[in-house]
């Protein structure tokens, strides 16, 4: 191992033996930096909206619109009207139509939560404008109803959905 110092023209001393080889590939440094500092003024680019996941903000940004399996309250579809019955047969605003004779149709949507709540309750159509005086009494009775089994995925999870029925109001 020859270490005689050499001298360049620019009166350097060098060890021409300690001298590293060049490299062809820039080595990795021993310990990669830890979080990059971003420079004063900085603006990050927006995130790529491919991969961007957003949670919901509200319960209706995660409704399911066709649910594998569509949720349902009882063994039997006749148990929700029964419950409904139950709870709105024997009251004041049910006596007023009786007298009256009203009859006719009440279109309603349920918001049912994942757990089977119902969250939400929409009227969407009242074939006689007299029967709203049964909205009340029953938005109180739908909200209050026992949980329902949740609407349910390909996978098997419970998603949030809604359920669309006639309520028939009918005398006999």
């Amino acid at each position: 191992m020859d270490m005689t110092l050499k001298r360049n023209n620019q009166h350097k001393v060098i060890y021409s033996e300690f001298l590293p080889a060049p490299c062809p590939i820039d080595p990795e440094p021993p310990f990669p930096d830890p979080e990059p500092i971003d420079p004063t003024g900085y603006i990050p680019e927006p995130p790529d909206p491919e991969i961007l996941v957003v949670a919901p903000k509200t319960i209706h940004d995660s409704i399911v619109s066709f649910p594998f399996a569509a949720a349902f309250y009882g063994n039997h579809p006749d148990e929700l009207f029964k419950f409904i019955d139950h709870k709105i047969a024997n009251s004041t605003e049910w006596s007023y139509l009786k007298e009256l004779g009203v009859e006719g149709k009440i279109y309603i949507r349920l918001l049912i939560d994942t757990k089977g709540k119902v969250r939400e309750v929409t009227f969407l159509k009242f074939t006689d404008p007299q029967m709203e005086i049964l909205k009340s009494r029953l938005k109180n009775t739908l909200i209050a109803m026992p949980n329902w089994m949740p609407a349910k995925d390909e996978h098997g999870q419970s998603v949030v959905s809604e359920f669309t029925f006639p309520l028939r109001i009918q005398f006999e």
